[in-house]
């Protein structure tokens, strides 16, 4: 998808886009994908957490939003289109029977001085992203689209990477002692 994102194309882009993301998701995860949507949008914040750690807090404040349409989300991305940089496309939260897509924003004013001056007259980027997990070894295998959320299915097999990291390299250390 190579279109120039414009502030009168933004809704029939962003539906194109939402569309691209969930054949991602039916490709690469395990879940039952559907076709019943809602958003919600977040704006990208600039800070120095670590991955966990922010994954965390933008669970908190999702969970507390209330989903929309995505005509009510085009009309507040409108509202600041001059002001966005980059729009993304993440799948938050997968249901059997509806699916929250999160629409992140990064706004150009958050931008150093310098490459703000080179891109302010840019229309915005836009992406689909379909976060793999860590202990994601192949990319034939399926994974479970929800697993940013955590769960006894995610700590499971985080334990099992955690097991089977300490185990190869402890054999590894007792073999050069």
């Amino acid at each position: 998808m190579h279109k120039t994102v414009t502030k009168n194309n933004l809704e029939p882009i962003l539906k194109e886009a939402t569309s691209i993301l969930l054949e991602m998701a039916s490709n690469s995860c395990w879940n039952k994908i559907s076709e019943n949507t809602s958003y919600i949008s977040s704006e990208i914040v600039n800070n120095e957490q670590h991955f966990s750690k922010k994954r965390i807090k933008r669970k908190k404040i999702n969970d507390k939003k209330t989903p929309k349409s995505l005509a009510q989300i085009t009309t507040e991305l409108k509202a600041i289109y001059e002001n966005l940089y980059d729009i993304n496309l993440l799948i938050y939260k997968s249901k059997k029977k509806n699916i929250i897509i999160e629409i992140q924003y990064y706004p150009k004013s958050s931008l150093e001085p310098d490459f703000y001056k080179t891109v302010k007259d840019n229309e915005p980027m836009l992406h689909c992203k379909l976060p793999i997990p860590p202990y994601q070894k192949r990319k034939t295998e399926k994974y479970d689209v929800n697993w940013e959320l955590g769960g006894i299915r995610h700590e499971w097999h985080l334990f099992w990477n955690w097991l089977r990291f300490n185990l190869k390299y402890r054999n590894r250390l007792k073999n050069i002692r």
